[in-house]
């Protein structure tokens, strides 16, 4: 009997010890230092270190989409590193944080925009950070936490939001916190009860609102998972839901930040905080409003739908998608985690109508963010309810997602890599360069990409602090009676078309109405110089055709460029639209090296035919410097009616010794 007894003691405490074994398999920490060290790896080397640029909007559909994940990252790169103000609704506590964390990465060398892109990378790590420990919280699978972090961290937008200086990655950790108090197992009392979440969320939730409007839309699962444990245990309503109000409201107290930069006269902030309507444009987003229209029709319905749908396949891929997607169905109905999955599904459920409904209001690739992480939350969830029916599919398992993590990295990889690298901002930078010091000099850039990479020049890194820049706020005019020289470069024609030229655009009175008259010339490689009248002398130089002369021409080379300045003038009216051909030549060929053709003098902006007697055109034509190159070849040339093009007599000058030109 004693032996009995003694051999069932045994067997109760090994079936206990057994029951406390870890459920982690030993190699389960392996494949998280292994999934870590490649997410850091990636995210290493799509980490944007230099200006940010902004794609051609006038380029492919595609090259468009890209175009808004970049489009605002400059202005924040400069934001973040002068304690400036960002575009609507502002984000002050951001930009607070973002200042804060910057300043001594600065001091220990970092490149100023990398600092930036590493301060929303801090936040993205918090979001990941908050999904990893949420999903081996409910399923006690470090490898299946690991990996599906490793998916989530590898999807489109997340990444790009993760490696570039944008607000989206702190949204997305803030809602990932959120739901981490929302959804973290076990009853709600005790040192984490109703009360201490309740007013935990509100705090968070106040801060992410006020960050961005957004994070509202996931109130829906929060909200959902108050009122399943609303009688965990006794809660004073009442006064729960008063403190709660009040910790919410907290979050908008950084808002202060934002009129406070404009009385102290900061030199990057965007609209007018300063005054309370400017402030209240900046925080209620009002400028957006033409943005935020309802579909006229079932068709715009079903339109925007599909479009989300598209996004979420691109975001997943679309064997993902699907797969997430019958994950989804199969956790909701059944399990163990089906209140989890129920909780996150209500809290994606916002951000994926306000897709549908306002497809264009806001980045529907960033709102859709906490959709494609509730994706793969419900996807880690189904695989931890496969395992636990039938372990010996663990190891597929396992693999599946890992090869879902891959496949993520493969695709997405070389979009986000072209991102980040996209030159558009540095090459404005290389361009201010040729600009020449000693002279008031005014550089004009519509408030875009181009305009704050020039301020990160002149704000941020100093190079070309003697540089005044203006946005199209400024009084243009003003500036030109003061005695400035205004330029900027011929993209802005695409924003702001000349009045006589439609050809990017429809005809415009915007540079009329400021300046009452306009006329162009082109002194400096890259810019226009922009008058209010032209500059007019008696006629001079060798007339060529329909009333247009050369004055004078010559070359201004260096180790990499050759710059070939001319000076036109129209002796009479021009009776022609003449185009303008440039040949780089060498000796051993009659076919160009290379070509700086325009269809009209100053970038193609100022046809002949727009020009007034005596009116005198200086410009310039860029081409590269080549070691075979032997002279430059220009003149002038038109199309006739029958489409055969006329050729007129041409100049020509040497690139060795850069001297006057001989006439062919």
């Amino acid at each position: 009997m004693r032996l009995f007894l003694a051999t069932t003691q045994r067997l109760h405490f090994m079936r206990h010890l057994t029951i406390k074994l870890p459920t982690a398999a030993p190699r389960a920490p392996w494949i998280a230092i292994a999934v870590s060290a490649a997410l850091a790896l990636a995210y290493a080397l799509t980490l944007q270190t230099h200006i940010a640029g902004s794609f051609n909007e006038q380029l492919s559909a595609a090259t468009r989409l890209k175009n808004e994940y970049i489009k605002d990252v400059s202005e924040i790169q400069v934001a973040l590193n002068v304690w400036g103000t960002i575009h609507h609704t502002g984000y002050p506590l951001f930009t607070v944080l973002g200042n804060l964390f910057t300043f001594p990465l600065r001091l220990l060398g970092v490149e100023p925009a990398a600092a930036a892109s590493l301060y929303a990378l801090a936040w993205g790590v918090v979001a990941l950070i908050a999904f990893a420990r949420l999903v081996h919280r409910l399923t006690g699978r470090v490898a299946l936490a690991a990996l599906s972090t490793g998916a989530l961290a590898l999807t489109r937008s997340t990444w790009v939001h993760h490696v570039v200086a944008e607000v989206y990655s702190m949204s997305l950790a803030i809602a990932m916190l959120c739901l981490a108090i929302a959804l973290w197992p076990g009853p709600w009392r005790g040192a984490w009860g109703v009360r201490r979440r309740v007013l935990a969320m509100a705090l968070l939730g106040g801060i992410g609102v006020a960050h961005h409007r957004a994070l509202l839309f996931i109130a829906l699962g929060l909200l959902a998972a108050i009122w399943l444990h609303r009688h965990d245990e006794p809660v004073h309503w009442p006064r729960t839901l008063l403190t709660a109000a009040g910790l919410f409201l907290l979050g908008f107290i950084p808002y202060i930040y934002m009129p406070l930069r404009a009385w102290q006269g900061s030199e990057w902030v965007y609209g007018e905080p300063g005054t309370l309507r400017g402030l209240w444009i900046e925080f209620s987003g009002s400028e957006a409003d033409r943005l935020i229209a309802l579909p006229p029709d079932a068709a715009g319905w079903l339109d925007n739908a599909r479009r989300v749908v598209t996004i979420l396949s691109r975001e997943l891929t679309p064997p993902g998608l699907i797969a997430a997607l019958v994950g989804t169905a199969l956790v909701l109905a059944r399990g163990p985690h089906r209140a989890a999955a129920r909780l996150m599904a209500l809290a994606a459920l916002g951000p994926l109508l306000f897709a549908v409904a306002f497809h264009t209001a806001v980045l529907p690739e960033a709102i859709l963010m906490p959709v494609v992480a509730a994706l793969v939350f419900e996807t880690a969830l189904a695989l931890d309810r496969l395992i636990a029916r039938r372990q010996p599919i663990r190891p597929l398992a396992l693999a599946g997602l890992a090869v879902w993590m891959i496949a993520l990295g493969v695709v997405h990889g070389p979009t986000v890599r072209e991102l980040v690298r996209e030159p558009t901002g540095l090459r404005t930078i290389e361009r201010l360069a040729r600009i020449p010091t000693g002279e008031r000099i005014v550089v004009f850039y519509p408030w875009g990409p181009r305009n704050a990479a020039a301020s990160y020049a002149r704000l941020v890194t100093g190079e070309r602090r003697d540089l005044q820049i203006v946005d199209h706020k400024a009084d243009l005019a003003r500036l030109l009676d003061e005695g400035a020289t205004l330029l900027t470069e011929p993209e802005t024609f695409y924003t702001f078309p000349p009045p006589w030229n439609s050809a990017y655009g429809p005809a415009s009175s915007w540079w009329t109405d400021r300046l009452g008259s306009l006329a162009l010339r082109a002194t400096i490689p890259g810019y226009v110089t922009v008058a209010r009248a032209p500059e007019r002398d008696a006629p001079a130089g060798i007339e060529i055709a329909a009333g247009i002369a050369w004055r004078d021409a010559w070359l201004a080379c260096d180790k990499r460029t050759i710059a070939l300045h001319v000076v036109w003038q129209a002796h009479e009216p021009p009776t022609a639209a003449l185009s303008v051909f440039v040949h780089l030549m060498g000796n051993a060929s009659p076919v160009p090296l290379a070509q700086a053709d325009q269809s009209a003098p100053v970038f193609g902006l100022y046809p002949f035919t727009r020009w007034a007697p005596g009116e005198v055109v200086r410009d310039v034509y860029l081409l590269p410097r080549l070691p075979e190159a032997e002279t430059v070849r220009f003149g002038l040339y038109e199309q006739s009616a029958a489409g055969e093009f006329v050729n007129y007599p041409a100049a020509t000058l040497p690139v060795s010794a850069c001297q006057a030109p001989s006439m062919d």
